[in-house]
């Protein structure tokens, strides 16, 4: 008695030989989800626009809520921790701010120079040393640091002091509006505090307020805009946003996106390639040595670097899977969470064939908590390889899928949980709701009998019923696929004589598409010895398979649309009834 039992499907691991893998693992997992156990298929992409101003060299998007948006080369765009809707982009020259689908220089110009300050009247009682600066305010809300002080001036009371010398500042940056602040002196010092808030401009500002009428202490003493050259913004909690340039990492003031103070840079020895943050660790990537960093608040970080080899290859391979961050490196990819740092592939690809995926140029994200990695690269062959891996790291045994998209951007949409993939000039939904399954594809390992066997009997178990979604699904292919057809007999097949130039269509081709039709399914090839033994196409009953023949070496490959729950062969079929 001789028996196979597929069931509890799981993925590729190519570093071991197809002979020797885990009986439910595969040598080529094509268009499936391996979620439960069972072949799933993933539902095909959903077209959702085409980006006409795309230019060449465009390869980040990014969703506002509104449009989609491209930039070239790698380009961080990230919601602030303020109550309005802004995005912060950092990476595309010099960091910006988007409010209402209008984009401006996120750094605010701080008033240059000192105002003058005259006392005027007879004063009396006791003198107090006086000075006095000021800030510019957008119509965001956003405070630049001070001014430089005035000289000193002595008051006494019944005295006034007459401030001049104001800059009005960037309208075109939102500027409108002035604070005034003067010297107090308290239990903890002396400080300045806010006495006047006022329309941006440049008349004099007379301060006759009482010495003990004033409002709250200067918060942007040391607070500076962001450096044209910062990229990499990453959010954090507790109102923190993380950037770097070169060796440095920079940190905003809490909540003040607009804010980066010198004070909170921390320093590494490599040149920084990304940023990543978990729970409220940051993970800084460098050309070198990873590091950590942790604390609830700029100016508590505490930095520490990890002794591993594990360069980040590749910025756009930067991923956050929610509970870790993982990137690209020579050995393999690195994932770094609560745990510490690890090679998370080692037991999938060997160093050689890691490499020769070029994961230097990677293009990255993440779904379903499963990192997402499109590639293209040229093989020994001379042959160009291109698709997409889909990396699973949940179980004790990670796994890979395959897919054919050749992404040139992602954009993961956090709060919807969809996948966006740009592909040329169109931009994609990944495996959409409502869309009908894609063609899914999956081979056993190789099963090596202890003698040569023949298999008699083989069931093919499925999902049969197909569900009011997935046939309005299929309605709606149909439907799009007649459509496109007529569009194309209209241009391209009524044309004029000599109309086209040669080679344009293939001989004894067809421009048309099949229509597809409103049934599912599936499709088993049972091979022995490495040859095509049999096809079947029944389910949900058993077939008899071909006596007569016996093989050592058996291999399974399952294709199609349906949902397969198990596949199970036996010598015979009453033998397969208790499998």
């Amino acid at each position: 008695m001789a028996t196979l039992k597929l069931t509890a499907f799981t993925g590729e691991i190519p570093r071991i030989l197809p002979r020797l893998l885990p009986d439910m693992a595969s040598t080529h997992a094509f268009n499936t989800r391996l979620t439960d156990g069972s072949l799933d298929p993933i539902r095909l992409p959903r077209k959702i626009q085409t980006i006409n101003s795309l230019a060449d060299g465009d390869n980040t998007i990014y969703y506002d809520g509104a449009q989609w948006l491209s930039y070239p080369g790698v380009v961080n765009i990230v919601p602030g921790p303020v109550a309005a809707s802004r995005l912060y982009i950092f990476g595309d020259g010099a960091p910006r701010v988007r409010v209402n689908g209008v984009e401006r220089p996120l750094a605010i110009t701080t008033p240059s120079s000192a105002l003058s300050a005259s006392v005027t009247g007879t004063g009396a009682g006791d003198v107090e040393t006086r000075l006095y600066a000021y800030t510019f305010v957008t119509d965001l809300g956003e405070e630049t640091p001070p001014s430089p002080l005035t000289d000193e001036v002595e008051w006494e009371t019944g005295q006034t002091v007459t401030l001049s010398g104001f800059e009005v500042g960037d309208s075109a940056r939102g500027v409108n509006t002035q604070r005034i602040y003067r010297s107090q002196t308290g239990q903890t010092g002396t400080d300045l505090y806010l006495i006047a808030e006022r329309p941006a401009s440049t008349g004099d500002f007379t301060d006759n307020i009482a010495p003990s009428d004033f409002d709250g202490q200067i918060p942007s003493t040391l607070w500076g805009s962001p450096p044209d050259d910062l990229e990499g913004l990453i959010s954090m909690p507790n109102g923190m946003m993380a950037a770097f340039r070169g060796h440095e990492v920079w940190f905003c003031e809490p909540y003040r996106p607009h804010a980066w103070p010198e004070s909170y840079i921390l320093t590494v020895d490599y040149p920084i390639v990304g940023l990543g943050a978990y729970s409220s660790t940051l993970v800084i990537m460098t050309e070198g040595h990873p590091y950590i960093a942790q604390g609830s608040s700029p100016e508590t970080m505490i930095m520490e670097e990890l002794e591993l080899n594990l360069p980040c290859v590749n910025k756009r391979g930067i991923v956050d899977l929610g509970y870790a961050i993982a990137y690209p490196s020579h050995d393999g990819l690195v994932v770094a969470s609560q745990g510490g740092a690890r090679v998370a592939t080692e037991s999938l690809f060997s160093r050689n064939d890691w490499l020769e995926l070029d994961p230097g140029a990677f293009v990255c994200s993440q779904f379903d908590g499963r990192y997402y990695a499109s590639y293209t690269f040229t093989n020994d062959l001379n042959e160009v390889e291109s698709g997409a891996l889909i990396i699973d790291l949940s179980g004790e045994q990670p796994f890979i899928i395959r897919t054919d998209i050749e992404a040139d951007a992602f954009f993961y949409d956090l709060t919807e949980g969809n996948l966006y993939y740009l592909e040329g000039d169109g931009i994609f939904l990944w495996d959409a709701r409502g869309r009908p399954n894609a063609i899914q594809s999956w081979w056993s390992k190789e099963f090596v009998m202890p003698a040569p066997t023949n298999f008699g009997a083989i069931l093919i178990e499925v999902v049969d019923s197909l569900t009011p979604s997935e046939i309005a699904a299929i309605e709606e292919e149909i439907a799009a696929v007649k459509q496109e057809n007529e569009d194309s007999y209209d241009s391209e097949l009524d044309g004029e004589v000599n109309g086209e130039a040669v080679n344009v269509f293939v001989v004894n081709g067809d421009t048309l598409k099949t229509v597809p039709i409103l049934n599912r399914n599936v499709s088993v090839n049972v091979y022995a010895d490495g040859k095509l033994y049999y096809s079947v196409s029944r389910f949900n009953t058993t077939a008899r398979l071909p006596a007569g023949f016996k093989a050592r070496r058996w291999q399974v490959e399952i294709t199609g649309d349906m949902q397969v729950e198990q596949v199970a062969l036996a010598t015979t079929a009453a033998e397969l009834r208790s499998v």
